[in-house]
């Protein structure tokens, strides 16, 4: 597939995970836009597209989540942030790739994990784990955007009701994803060069949704994870080996 057309399918996709079509489709949107761009100018250019998505899903379940299960979360997030943003600063675009690559692996494995397990009791976290996940997720998401698994693990052991998971899980990454804007703007990792990028990918968004919610009533989901995990594999494994 020519590289110019991976970070359209990349946005493609932002909008098809929004629309909640198939498990682990948000860990390709980053690795798929840095197949088309340099590593740190592909994790700039993403972040104002989730913004406006993240805009559109919030809005769908407006109130309906509980924002009591992800305050501690939340406050983890700004250290996570921090120490990712200092990781993206220290690294050239080389070893900033392959570390997308690696986490990515990482977080497909815990997708699986996702998909295998249930608890048996409800999970209530202390503080200072829902810290630690926050600084977890915050860190991941910095670096690739892609803390969904994580989030995902900590608000399944709780056993919410199906539609505050998901406004709740929506509401985490909205405000994670509004913290991490003014140090992608100080560091240089959103731009003006970004921004015009962002503005060819943008119809690619409402298409991406309009897709999923097709997909999500047409379609039976559980066989396309496997699809997604062997594409996070390949993706993955072209980001470390390229």
């Amino acid at each position: 597939m020519h590289s110019a057309f991976l970070p359209y399918l990349g946005a493609f996709i932002i909008g098809l995970s929004k629309a909640g079509f198939a498990t682990g489709l948000s860990l390709l949107q980053t690795p798929l836009v840095a197949s088309g761009y340099p590593t740190r100018f592909a994790i700039g250019l993403v972040l104002p597209l989730l913004n406006l998505s993240d805009f559109m899903t919030v809005s769908v379940y407006w109130k309906k989540w509980d924002f009591r299960i992800i305050r501690w979360p939340l406050t983890g997030c700004v250290f996570g942030i921090a120490v990712g943003m200092f990781f993206v600063n220290s690294l050239s675009d080389e070893w900033l790739r392959k570390s997308l690559g690696i986490l990515a692996l990482v977080l497909t494995l815990l997708l699986v994990i996702r998909d295998l397990w249930y608890p048996s009791k409800t999970y209530q976290p202390s503080w200072w784990q829902g810290v630690l996940v926050g600084l977890l997720a915050g860190f991941s998401s910095t670096l690739a955007h892609a803390a969904g698994p994580i989030i995902a693990l900590f608000l399944i052991a709780q056993k919410l009701d199906k539609k505050t998971f998901v406004a709740t899980n929506a509401v985490f990454f909205a405000l994670n994803n509004l913290l991490k804007v003014p140090p992608y703007v100080v560091s240089g990792l959103i731009t003006w060069a970004t921004l015009k990028a962002d503005l060819r990918l943008l119809p690619m968004l409402p298409l991406g949704i309009a897709v999923g919610w097709l997909l999500n009533r047409l379609l039976p989901q559980k066989s396309f994870a496997y699809v997604v995990y062997v594409l996070l594999l390949l993706t993955s494994a072209e980001l470390i080996f390229r």
